[in-house]
């Protein structure tokens, strides 16, 4: 058997190929939009894509199914969960699948369990192994519904279906799987990073056995409990979560070649797209950024985080044009924007910001201050102005904060800037200076004159030994 676990850091995700050497029949699970992988591996394998499977509609990033299948020419069937009713049905699959339903890749054998909870139509796939034993499953792919140390969360639909969905959770956890055995593996949809739970571990796989006798989601209590304690301390749900649901239940566009149709852009030209509506994303390092950006842009700076940042703060109904450190990051942050559905990038700066500069085009700077200079000023008796604004999340907020600072989850910006005052300085803080430069990007462009990003944030406040509060 040949098998193989993809995890895209950042989004945490997991995506599985698997495949039967003697026959060369593979199944891929929950794919990403950037199939190209799938299909190199599965060729250096000598194995052909027979099936596709979704374990649900997946509300954090845009499933590679139809992308995937559409690169293979059609020559694969994309099987989605028959469960859950009218609104959970995804029209461009080609299998609908239920409860006990069994499908065959040469020797190995998947067999369907409805287990809702996280959504009401997630299933899992429990996988049997017939050129070693056909009566014993030897793993699980799990999707979202259990991780390593936790399950996924139940309330990303809602207030209403809230309760509805744990309770379900609840029975997935201690009845849907009860009969399997200890020694299956799971291997779930994301790991470590995900918002899709609220403590997943560190490590891509595990066993039942273990998840059993250590994780808090199979700690045996009432049901009431086990729902209390599931639910509390949720982490904040991204809004762009919806969005992505939506276009998974109803077929995500095929990119294709488009790809290779972002152009490099002209320093003229690109200027022209600025002023016909483009938002302008830079993706450079913040260090970069503060000492001289194009005017209304937003910073986020490339790395794992970027699609998890771009989905919170920038809006889907513009079409996006690049500023790059250097044109070989293209490949990254054009699959990092593609995985959370932003399809309209049009090009990048070809000359950088050293281009605009000498075309004589504006350029703006965010301010920077260290720790010690924004102690200096919030101790300075002559200094009652300043704003510190916290974009950390709650978390972080609790365990401890500079006296006086505002708190506003940075992914929250774009929906409450408008609490900040305009007429104040604002010194922005975050763990270390990333999430601090996005939102100090956000303000810059939504008219506020003075702001800071406080470089080395937190953590250099709490090394330097300053007061916080919790």
């Amino acid at each position: 058997m040949f098998f193989h676990q993809r995890f895209v850091p950042g989004l945490a995700i997991a995506s599985y190929l698997l495949g039967d050497e003697k026959t060369g029949e593979a199944v891929v699970v929950d794919p990403t939009r950037d199939v190209q992988p799938y299909i190199d591996i599965a060729r250096e394998e000598n194995l052909h894509i027979k099936y596709i499977l979704e374990t649900h509609i997946h509300a954090d990033f845009v499933c590679g199914s139809l992308e995937l299948q559409n690169s293979l020419s059609g020559h694969a069937t994309i099987c989605v969960s028959g469960h859950g009713g009218a609104d959970w049905k995804q029209p461009f699959a080609d299998r609908e699948l239920s409860e006990g339903d069994r499908l065959e890749v040469g020797s190995l054998n998947l067999e369907v369990i409805h287990v809702p909870g996280h959504t009401p139509e997630h299933i899992a796939f429990v996988v049997k192994d017939a050129s070693r034993n056909s009566d014993k499953p030897w793993f699980m792919f799990t999707g979202d519904f259990l991780f390593v140390g936790d399950v996924g969360r139940p309330d990303l639909l809602g207030e209403d279906e809230k309760q509805k969905l744990a309770n379900q959770l609840y029975d997935s956890v201690f009845d849907k799987i009860a009969k399997l055995p200890d020694y299956v593996e799971i291997f779930p949809a994301h790991g470590a990073g995900s918002l899709c739970g609220k403590a997943i571990g560190s490590r891509n796989s595990s066993t039942l056995g273990y998840e059993r006798r250590v994780s808090e989601a199979f700690k045996e209590t009432t049901r009431e409990k086990w729902i209390e304690t599931l639910l509390e301390d949720m982490p904040l749900s991204p809004s762009y979560f919806q969005r992505m649901k939506k276009i998974n239940r109803d077929g995500p566009a095929l990119l294709g070649s488009k790809r290779h149709s972002v152009s490099r852009m002209p320093t003229k030209e690109f200027h022209r797209r600025v002023f016909e509506n483009s938002l302008i994303l830079d993706v450079r390092s913040k260090e970069a950024f503060a000492a001289a950006h194009i005017p209304e842009s937003i910073n986020i700076p490339l790395g794992s985080n970027l699609p998890t940042w771009a989905g919170w703060v920038l809006p889907y109904d513009r079409p996006i044009v690049l500023v790059l450190e250097k044109a070989s990051d293209l490949g990254e942050v054009w699959n990092h924007l593609i995985r959370v559905g932003f399809d309209r990038i049009e090009g990048f700066l070809e000359d950088g910001i050293e281009g605009w500069e000498q075309a004589g085009y504006p350029l703006n700077k965010v301010e920077t201050e260290t720790v010690s200079e924004l102690r200096n000023h919030l101790n300075d008796s002559r200094n009652g102005r300043t704003v510190v604004l916290d974009v950390r999340t709650e978390q972080e907020w609790d365990a401890g904060h500079i006296e006086g600072a505002v708190h506003i989850h940075g992914g929250e910006i774009k929906e409450r800037f408008t609490e900040i005052p305009k007429d104040r300085p604002i010194s922005v803080v975050c763990g270390s200076g990333y999430r601090a430069s996005i939102a100090s990007s956000f303000l810059l462009r939504n008219g506020f004159d003075h702001v800071s990003n406080v470089m080395g944030g937190m953590t250099a406040w709490k090394a330097s030994d300053y007061e916080t509060v919790s």
